[in-house]
């Protein structure tokens, strides 16, 4: 298989999903509040687990400014530390973005088990998005186990600041980099029994939130968000279930429909 026609590939298993950025309205029914109970963390992850990698900058540090991960930091003293639970065996994580993708940049997205073995690992070609925030999917060939897992998002710019066109040239070897943790843990039987009676894709975030399960929470709404951009209610709910982790300055969004999974 040629580069060209592995990266094709490849873009197909990262599953990106695009939010643009609106103006969310206040909630005017208390009613329709989201709720986060923020389970018991773990010990913080050793430094090469944390959000943000270290060393010299790269590149791609001044091209995008802000990238952030949407995932809790349970640790005060900690801010690098990103960890949030999930239910799902193909959880999606969401990175904000407001500078936009510049197309052509190189994505590399890997997911390691405890033990630091690597489970999955693709790279590709991001097409050009306007400011938001996009998501990156578990893909059905590496569905997880009950187990708690290490994600990296790198991305790869030329000196210039442009994608990077040669994964062996000198300016590719110090990528933006952000790395988090995600647990699945089995659904609680009370959890699975509220989720039969939910009728809304808000009815199952808010009650994610109420078990404190972050990343199932943030899909939720994320995926209802891309499937109607003019849900106010929905768009509330995203930006205060952001604004209760302390993320509400990482984004303010609206869904532009992109790069599906």
């Amino acid at each position: 298989m040629t580069f060209l026609a592995s990266m094709k590939t490849a873009s197909a298993a990262l599953g990106v999903v695009l939010i643009g950025t609106v103006t969310i309205a206040q909630f005017s029914n208390a009613q329709q509040r989201i709720n986060f109970s923020p389970p018991t963390p773990p010990d913080p992850g050793t430094p090469s687990d944390r959000g943000q990698a270290g060393g010299s900058r790269g590149p791609c540090d001044d091209v995008y400014t802000g990238l952030a991960a949407l995932v809790p930091s349970p640790h005060a003293n900690v801010p690098a530390d990103r960890w949030g639970l999930t239910v799902s065996d193909r959880p999606t994580v969401w990175f904000n973005v407001p500078t936009g993708i510049t197309a052509g940049t190189l994505a590399e997205w890997r997911l390691r088990d405890a033990t630091g073995k690597t489970r999955y690992k693709t790279s590709s070609r991001l097409p050009k998005t306007n400011p938001g925030v996009i998501g990156f999917s578990i893909p059905a060939s590496v569905p997880l186990a009950i187990a708690t897992y290490q994600w990296d998002l790198a991305l790869y710019c030329d000196s210039a600041g442009n994608s990077a066109s040669d994964p062996n040239s000198n300016t590719f070897d110090r990528p933006l980099v952000r790395k988090g943790r995600i647990q699945r843990v089995a659904t609680p039987p009370a959890l699975q029994q509220e989720l039969k009676q939910a009728k809304t894709p808000l009815d199952r975030a808010k009650l994610y939130a109420k078990y404190g399960i972050w990343y199932d929470a943030l899909t939720a709404l994320g995926v209802q968000i891309q499937a109607s951009q003019n849900n106010q209610v929905v768009l509330a709910a995203w930006r205060d279930l952001l604004r209760q982790q302390r993320l509400e300055g990482k984004t303010s969004a609206t869904v532009t429909p992109c790069c599906q999974p």
